[in-house]
C-alpha cells in the first residue's frame, strides 16, 4: 500500500499557524473625527401671561435686541430693532387671504418678507371668527385688535432684508407673541443661518386652560440670523377645526406682535492661500501668521494653490475653535467654515505644525 503524504498538509497548518493577523499592510482604521464646533451662543426670553404680565419680558428682550426702535420707512441703520404689530394694516388688506407677502418691506419699510407652504397670510380683526365662528372668544390680542396666520398651513418663513432694500439682511435675534399656546412645543420658532442651516429653535410656554398670551424669542450675540420659521399651532385654521380648549384634538394658536433685531448686511468672507510652506491672507497679504478679521456668520474658505499636503487644524480654546479638515493635496482643493461665536480662532497645519500657522478674529 502506497503511503499517505501528510507533508504539504503540515506546511500548510504549520503557515496559517504562523501567520500574523496583525499585519503591517493591513491600514489601521481612520481617527474619529473631531468634536464639532460649539453652536452658535445665544439667550431666550420667555414668559406666560397676560398683556400686562409679559410686558416687562418684552422690555428685556427689546433691551437685548439694541433699545432703540427703528421707525416704519426709515432708512437701514446700524443698530436697534424693528416692530409688526398689525394694526397699522389697512382694511383693504385685512379680513382677507391674500396679504402681501413684502407688504412689511415695501409699503411699510421694515425688512420682513414673509411665505408660507399654505395658500396665502391672513391679518385678521375678528378673532378669525370670520374663518370659524367657533374662535370668536378663543382669542385674545395683545396690541389692538388684529392677529396674524397663514392660510392654509400653521408655517410662516420671515427673510430678513436691509429694510426697504432687496439687499440680504442678518439680524441678532427675533421674537413672536402667541395667543393661546395649550401644548408644549406646539408653537416654535426656529432660527437659520445664511446657508440655511439651523442654529436654534425654541418653544413658546404652554398655559392650561386659561387663554393666555405667550412671548418666546431668541436673542444671539451678532447679527447672524438670516431667516426664522414660525410654527403657530398643530393645524392651520378652518371653518370646522376647534382647539383642543373647546373640545377639538389640535392645539390652535395664532399670532400677534414679531420684534427683531435691525437687519445688517453680510460681513465680507475672508479667503486665505495654502501653499508651500504657507497660509497667506487675500485681504491684507499676512503670513504665517495669516490674520483675518470678520463679521460674525463671514465664511471662511483655505484654497491650495498648488499640490502639496496641508490641512487646516483648530489650535484655539473653546469657543473658539471650528471642525478641522482633512489633509488635502491636489492644487485648488478648497475647505470653508462659518465662524458665529466673536473671539480669535488660531489655526495651524497637522503636517507642518507651527511651519505654517493663521488667526481668525470674529467681531
Amino acid at each position: 500500500m502506497k503511503p499517505t503524504t501528510y507533508a504539504p498538509l503540515l506546511a500548510l497548518l504549520i503557515a496559517i499557524g504562523c501567520s500574523d493577523n496583525t499585519a503591517t499592510n493591513i491600514a489601521p482604521p481612520p481617527p474619529p473625527p473631531p468634536p464639532p464646533p460649539p453652536p452658535a451662543a445665544f439667550t431666550v426670553f420667555e414668559t406666560l401671561g397676560d398683556s400686562v404680565s409679559i410686558a416687562a419680558k418684552l422690555t428685556e428682550f427689546r433691551t437685548a435686541l439694541g433699545g432703540v426702535l427703528n421707525a416704519p420707512n426709515s432708512p437701514p441703520a446700524d443698530s436697534g430693532r424693528r416692530e409688526i404689530n398689525w394694526d397699522g394694516v389697512p382694511a383693504a388688506l385685512t379680513d382677507v387671504d391674500s396679504f402681501p407677502a413684502n407688504f412689511f418691506n415695501v409699503n411699510s419699510k421694515r425688512g420682513a418678507l414673509y411665505s408660507t407652504p399654505g395658500t396665502g397670510l391672513r391679518v385678521d380683526s375678528t378673532n378669525f371668527a370670520a374663518v370659524n365662528a367657533g374662535l370668536a372668544a378663543q382669542f385674545t390680542a395683545f396690541s389692538g385688535k388684529k392677529l396674524f396666520m397663514p392660510v392654509g398651513s400653521n408655517q410662516v418663513d420671515v427673510t430678513f432684508r436691509l429694510a426697504g432694500t432687496d439687499t440680504p439682511g442678518l439680524v441678532k435675534g427675533f421674537g413672536a407673541v402667541f395667543v393661546d399656546v395649550d401644548r408644549l412645543g406646539s408653537a416654535t420658532i426656529e432660527y437659520f443661518d445664511v446657508d440655511g442651516q439651523r442654529l436654534a429653535i425654541v418653544r413658546a410656554p404652554n398655559h392650561a386652560g386659561a387663554q393666555l398670551l405667550s412671548f418666546t424669542g431668541a436673542v444671539f450675540q451678532e447679527a447672524i440670523v438670516a431667516r426664522v420659521r414660525i410654527t403657530s399651532g398643530d393645524a392651520a385654521l378652518t371653518a370646522t377645526i376647534n382647539d383642543i380648549s373647546a373640545g377639538g384634538t389640535q392645539d390652535i394658536v395664532v399670532m400677534d406682535d414679531f420684534i427683531f433685531g435691525e437687519p445688517r448686511p453680510l460681513g465680507p468672507d475672508a479667503q486665505v492661500t495654502v501653499g508651500n510652506v504657507f497660509f497667506r491672507s487675500v485681504h491684507n497679504g499676512t503670513q504665517n501668521p495669516a490674520v483675518d478679521t470678520i463679521a460674525a456668520g463671514a465664511r471662511v474658505t483655505w484654497t491650495w494653490n498648488a499640490a502639496g499636503s496641508h490641512s487646516i487644524q483648530s489650535t484655539g480654546i473653546p469657543p473658539a475653535v471650528f471642525r478641522n479638515s482633512v489633509v488635502m493635496s491636489a492644487a485648488g482643493s478648497t475647505y470653508s467654515v462659518r465662524l458665529f461665536n466673536p473671539g480669535t480662532y488660531d489655526y495651524d497645519c497637522a503636517v507642518h505644525g507651527l511651519a505654517m500657522t493663521g488667526r481668525i478674529v470674529v467681531r
